[in-house]
């Protein structure tokens, strides 16, 4: 993010039992992330791994979109080709930004169905890198295998950085993450107020509207009066 305003959404749509998957992240760290049917339940693949390919899908693609300060949004999307979605973001990152990159993604589901070790790495090449470099780093990656269960069991991220990285690597303060969704009740009015003039009365008559959001599940409800206020301002 190059501004404090930034918005980053990714869109999986792969025709698999999940349905659409969407995760979006602001610039502050604010993280929030849904699956259209989460209750989807499949059996591990042979090596004991979620099947998370056959639970996206593949007939579908990966889209990334961008949100600039100005309000614009920029977006770009490529094909899928495993639904995974480490591979596939890999795959956006050489095609559609042409940036030599490598990716590492990793969530442990352990027997309560909890999570209790998820990360990742991405790694790209600034203009100017050296080949010699790129190969080094390329073979030092296919090291990082089983990056979730390392997590778990007590492994960091930096350490993974600086078994594929050549020293000296430079660090930046840390920025904070944290899973919080950004809907309000009146993001959620305005929607309303947009709603055609016989809509209205539909929602008027069964008493009320209430509207839950996809991401956080939170439901807010809106009286008869308060649609009604809106209606007055409906197109016929």
């Amino acid at each position: 993010m190059k501004d404090q305003y930034g918005r980053l959404t990714v869109d999986v749509q792969g025709g698999g039992p999940l349905g659409r998957v969407v995760a979006e992240v602001l610039a502050n760290g604010d993280i929030r992330a849904r699956v259209q049917h989460p209750a989807v339940d499949l059996p591990l693949r042979a090596d004991g791994k979620l099947p998370v390919g056959q639970a996206v899908g593949t007939d579908g693609f990966f889209r990334v979109l961008r949100q600039e300060a100005d309000g614009q949004w920029y977006q770009s999307q490529v094909e899928l080709r495993t639904g995974e979605i480490g591979d596939d973001f890999l795959h956006y990152l050489w095609q559609s930004e042409q940036v030599s990159s490598a990716v590492s993604l990793g969530v442990l589901v352990g027997t309560e169905g909890l999570v209790v070790g998820a990360g990742g790495l991405m790694i790209q090449a600034l203009p100017g890198c050296p080949e010699s470099l790129l190969d080094q780093v390329a073979r030092d990656f296919e090291r990082l295998t089983q990056i979730s269960r390392r997590l778990a069991d007590g492994e960091t991220l930096e350490s993974f950085v600086k078994m594929v990285l050549p020293e000296p690597i430079r660090w930046y303060p840390r920025e904070p993450l944290q899973f919080r969704c950004w809907c309000d009740r009146e993001r959620i009015a305005d929607t309303l107020k947009t709603l055609p003039y016989a809509d209205l009365t539909d929602l008027i008559s069964d008493g009320g509207a209430e509207v839950t959001c996809h991401f956080c599940r939170r439901a807010y409800h809106f009286s008869q009066n308060e649609l009604e206020s809106y209606r007055g301002n409906a197109a016929t």
